[in-house]
C-alpha cells in the first residue's frame, strides 16, 4: 500500500484542474459578454423611447397661446426635421432663444434636440429617422424635398416619427414609431 501520490496522479489531477478551471474561465467570459450585450440592448431601447417621449411632449405643447396671437405649431415640416413652436411664457410672443422653439433633427446617424439655440443630442446610432405629417383624416401629406409650405404646415394635425436606433456591435436594432396630435385650437 502507497501512502502518497505519484508523478501519475499529480499529473491526472492537474489536468482536470485546468479543464475544469477553463471551462469556468470560458462561462464567466461567456456571461460577460452577455451581459455587456443585454446592457447595450437595453440602453438602445431606453435611448430610443427617451426620443420618442421628448418628442412627444413637445409635440403636443405646440402651439400653445394663452392670449390668441396666432403662433403656428409647425414652423418647419421637411422629412428629417421638425420645427415646433409654442407661448409658454404667454407674453403673446415666441422668443427664438428660449425653450419657446424646438426642433428635432435626424442627420448623420444622430438624433438633435434644437431648444432655442442650443443643440441637445439624443441619440446616436440612427440607422433610419423620419418625420411624416399628417391631415385631419390621419393621411400622410405629400412632402417636397424642400418640405411643407405654410398653407401644407397649416393642414397638419398630427406628426409622426419613425426612428431606428442600431446600437454598435449588436445585430438587432430598436425601432419606434408613434403619431402625436397637435394641439387643438378653441
Amino acid at each position: 500500500m502507497s501512502r502518497g501520490f505519484g508523478l501519475l496522479d499529480l499529473l491526472v489531477g492537474m489536468a482536470l484542474g485546468l479543464v475544469v478551471l477553463g471551462a469556468i474561465t470560458a462561462a464567466v467570459g461567456t456571461g460577460g459578454r452577455l451581459l455587456r450585450n443585454a446592457s447595450a440592448r437595453g440602453e438602445g431601447e431606453d435611448t430610443t423611447q427617451m426620443a420618442v417621449e421628448a418628442l412627444t411632449f413637445d409635440v403636443r405643447r405646440a402651439g400653445y397661446d394663452p392670449r390668441a396671437t396666432g403662433v403656428t405649431p409647425i414652423t418647419e415640416a421637411v422629412a428629417d426635421r421638425v420645427a415646433l413652436a409654442a407661448d409658454l411664457d404667454a407674453d403673446g410672443a415666441v422668443d427664438p432663444d428660449s425653450e419657446e422653439t424646438t426642433a428635432y433633427i435626424c442627420r448623420g446617424g444622430r438624433l438633435s434636440r434644437i431648444i432655442g439655440r442650443q443643440s441637445l443630442p439624443l441619440a446616436d446610432g440612427i440607422t433610419s429617422c423620419a418625420f411624416r405629417y399628417l391631415d385631419e383624416h390621419g393621411t400622410a401629406l405629400s412632402l417636397p424635398a424642400a418640405g411643407l409650405d405654410a398653407a401644407a404646415r397649416a393642414r397638419v394635425r398630427a406628426v409622426a416619427f419613425d426612428v431606428t436606433l442600431l446600437p454598435s456591435g449588436l445585430a438587432g436594432a430598436s425601432r419606434r414609431t408613434v403619431v402625436v396630435a397637435l394641439r387643438r385650437t378653441m
